[in-house]
């Protein structure tokens, strides 16, 4: 009898755990371009889309899933993104999202990103870059990228917005194009994190400014007396 329980318990608590670990693990980006989400932490991610040309990955192929850096959250875009030699034409990828601070406490100060843009082989030739923007919220702009010949190359970049936001509208451009004859432009992932602040008083600095208005207040009591 306990035994049969038991495996009915089991069984609903798998049932539950399905139910509520999605927004935690990676899932296609063609299930979140419907209007799905993904909440990690206070981030909500949503309004998600995406575009693409040339050899660049569908949708399908693209693994969108949390992750957490240096404390601070956001989102790991993983997929075969390349452009392949054997055409004259380059290869192009767009995704698109929205960020929002669900904790009324907190606005994001600056935002960062992670990747590994390669050309191959060592001596391949062309282009493989990643560039973020905030329009409209911001002019803010991130990049990594690696450029042949010439050895141009940076995997990491931050940038630090004006003010703080509740919302922000990500738009992530993925470019390659592979100009030499035997030369792939290559990218299987990109991390994309941000920082964050409060936007209240912390509880000492709310203690410290009432006892300032309390001694203001006994030494105006004080002198009408």
């Amino acid at each position: 009898m306990f035994r049969r329980h038991s495996k009915w318990f089991a069984v609903v608590g798998l049932a539950v755990l399905v139910c509520v670990a999605p927004a935690a693990y990676a899932v296609p980006l063609s299930t979140l371009i419907p209007g799905g989400t993904k909440t990690w932490g206070d981030k909500l991610f949503s309004d998600f889309s995406y575009s693409r040309t040339g050899d660049m990955p569908t949708s399908l192929y693209v693994n969108v899933d949390c992750i957490t850096v240096a404390g601070n959250l956001g989102l790991r875009f993983q997929g075969g993104f390349v452009d392949a030699p054997g055409d004259y034409y380059s290869s192009d990828a767009v995704i698109s999202y929205t960020v929002t601070v669900t904790d009324p406490r907190f606005v994001i100060t600056d935002a960062h990103i992670y990747g590994n843009p390669q050309l191959l082989p060592p001596s391949g030739k062309g282009i493989i870059s990643v560039v973020d923007t905030f329009t409209s919220d911001a002019p803010n702009t991130m990049s990594i990228f690696d450029i042949k010949p010439g050895s141009s190359f940076q995997n990491s970049d931050f940038t630090i917005f004006a003010t703080g936001h509740t919302t922000l509208h990500v738009q992530k451009d993925i470019y390659g194009f592979a100009t030499g004859e035997n030369s792939y432009a290559t990218l299987s992932f990109i991390d994309q994190t941000y920082s964050q602040s409060t936007t209240v008083p912390e509880p000492s600095t709310v203690v410290l400014l009432g006892i300032g208005l309390l001694g203001m207040v006994g030494y105006g009591w004080q002198r009408r007396r």
